[in-house]
């Protein structure tokens, strides 16, 4: 893993993202090359120094495009592109749709920049670009490597609950090899391996420390050992943290957060992140303006009542404020008070049910962020009933009011939406990463990635 401003980040997907990119650039350029040449008339010959631009430009368009699908697709998700690498079908409809959208702006080039594109050059370019792709990955375990062998010790719920999440969101990117106790092995009568020589044995890159209950534990010497030895040594906590970008409740301790550089947020930090926020709001209520009038409409054809819905919501510091959505229920949705939003939900209307799935009822928050009460980016806010409920619940809960609520967030790309406790304790996980990890560079990349959730209709009811 990869640590940047903070946040923790896969070295084999940027190894598979670079490599790949390289490839469909050179592939897309020596295709585009030699479709050109086969279909040029005969005893035509177009100089280099008129084509070259051209062909540049074709290559510079497709890498971006033909790698942005692959993520829509999600094929940097090495599982998925694992699965993926015997049918193809989510490779072939990524190169279709960058196929199309290539085509149109190269019809458009010649009309704003002096570039001519020779015939079958677009063919020729599309068909480099999917067998340079093609060829990554069919070679994807030579180009990643094989899974991280994991090693933990332990073997009780502490365990068993890292093992979980390892094969729930490790994306192919570790293999748990073992899960040993020295202790058991003693009680059982049996010989007692160390932990380093265990290790070894297994071949195994990461130690993960996750027993229950320490009493007893003679192996720091031999976690040490593992150290030195190269081997990445973690507690449970600090494994989760890293590796899968959460922070797991059931192992964090006061602590653990108490003794947290990362929590120190500077004056330049925080009006950093402010000023981030106002032009992000800007721009994107600026840019949706148009489309919004066309909402406000269709929602009062569609049902009586009012266009907005206001909402009291838990922010920073446990204080309450007032959130603004468009309205997407009907108006006696909650007359038997609140309660969590499900699939299907009979209260929301027609054009309620494709507002929430495309996330523009959420639009009107940008007022929210621009007068101060929400940041672009958090932990999504509550409503205080349900947060009183939850702080009873779950460990931490309350933890996520150390930073503003967001009209996105790493817990909404990362789990689905949640309707029920178990849900929010699954997303807490995230939001604490979120709390803890928080800048700039992660804001852009949950931004980046809530342009997909969007896109695909993802995280909503």
């Amino acid at each position: 893993m990869l640590r940047v401003f903070h946040h923790y980040f896969s070295s084999r997907k940027l190894t598979l993202f670079v490599i790949e990119g390289v490839s469909i650039a050179l592939a897309c350029l020596l295709g585009a090359a030699g479709c050109s040449t086969l279909l040029a008339p005969e005893n035509a010959h177009l100089p280099l120094a008129q084509t070259l631009p051209a062909l540049l430009l074709l290559g510079a368009t497709f890498v971006p495009s033909f790698q942005f699908s692959l993520y829509l697709m999600d094929l940097y998700d090495l599982r998925v592109a694992a699965e993926d690498r015997g049918r193809g079908s989510r490779l072939l409809k990524a190169a279709g749709v960058t196929t199309a959208f290539v085509g149109v702006l190269m019809l458009l080039a010649p009309l704003v920049l002096p570039v001519h594109m020779p015939p079958g050059a677009l063919l020729g370019g599309a068909i480099g670009a999917l067998v340079g792709t093609m060829l990554v990955r069919i070679s994807l375990r030579a180009v990643v490597g094989v899974p991280s062998r994991v090693l933990i010790v332990g073997d009780g719920l502490k365990a068993r609950s890292v093992a979980s999440a390892i094969e729930q969101g490790g994306e192919d990117s570790f293999q748990v090899v073992a899960l040993v106790d020295p202790r058991r092995q003693e009680l059982e009568g049996r010989e007692s391996e160390q932990v380093d020589a265990t290790a070894e044995r297994l071949r195994a890159e990461f130690v993960v420390q996750a027993a229950d209950d320490m009493r007893g534990a003679n192996w720091m010497d031999a976690l040490l050992r593992c150290r030195l030895a190269g081997r990445r040594v973690y507690d449970a906590a600090g494994f989760c943290e890293r590796v899968l970008r959460r922070i797991p409740v059931a192992h964090l301790r006061t602590s653990d957060f108490a003794f947290a550089d990362e929590l120190t947020v500077t004056p330049l930090r925080r009006m950093a992140k402010r000023l981030f926020d106002i032009a992000v709001a800007s721009a994107l209520l600026l840019c949706a303006a148009p489309f919004l009038v066309l909402v406000v409409i269709a929602i009062k054809l569609d049902s009586k009542g009012p266009l907005f819905y206001r909402q009291e919501r838990v922010g920073l510091g446990g204080k309450s404020y007032g959130l603004w959505k468009f309205r997407s229920m009907r108006t006696d949705a909650e007359k038997d008070g609140a309660v969590w939003a499900r699939a299907n939900d009979d209260r929301v209307t027609r054009v309620g049910r494709f507002i929430r799935k495309t996330r523009i009822d959420e639009i009107p928050q940008v007022l929210n962020v621009l007068l101060g009460d929400m940041s672009f980016v958090g932990p999504r806010p509550e409503r205080p009933v349900f947060v009183e409920q939850l702080k009873q619940q779950i460990p931490f809960y309350g933890l996520r009011e150390a930073v503003k609520p967001g009209l996105t967030g790493w817990a909404q790309i990362r789990y689905p939406y949640g309707a029920s406790v178990e849900d929010a304790r699954n997303k807490l996980e995230f939001d604490l990463y979120y709390v803890k990890n928080g800048s700039l560079f992660l804001d852009f990349g949950i931004i980046f990635h809530t342009v997909r959730h969007v896109l695909l209709a993802r995280g909503a009811r």
